[in-house]
């Protein structure tokens, strides 16, 4: 591995880990009746997450190249800045679940 994986690891792993965190804190932040409806407008940044996490284990556990490494620090970097969208105003994540599942 090159240093350059090596940072792409690291990098795709820190954002993953703050996005996880920084939801789990938005959510905190909202009253218990609304926690269900902010998990499920927060459904596609987390399968966002998952989806380079699962990238970065394949990479991890096969011998590819380094652009799988750039779509999961890539796809990291989006889950974290839309993590830091959702704490700036959590309720505007429920009130568009609210709309979407009203729908």
């Amino acid at each position: 591995m090159t240093d350059l994986e090596l940072f792409l690891v690291v990098v795709s792993a820190l954002c993953a880990l703050y996005a996880l965190f920084t939801f789990r804190a938005s959510a905190h932040r909202l009253h218990y009746r609304d926690r269900p409806l902010f998990w499920r407008g927060v459904a596609l940044p987390l399968g966002l997450a998952g989806l380079g996490l699962g990238l970065l284990a394949y990479a991890l556990l096969t011998d590819t190249s380094t652009g799988v490494f750039w779509a999961a620090a890539a796809l990291g970097a989006l889950t974290a800045a839309l993590a830091w969208l959702t704490e700036l105003e959590p309720n505007r994540v429920v009130r568009w679940a609210y709309r979407t599942v009203k729908s």
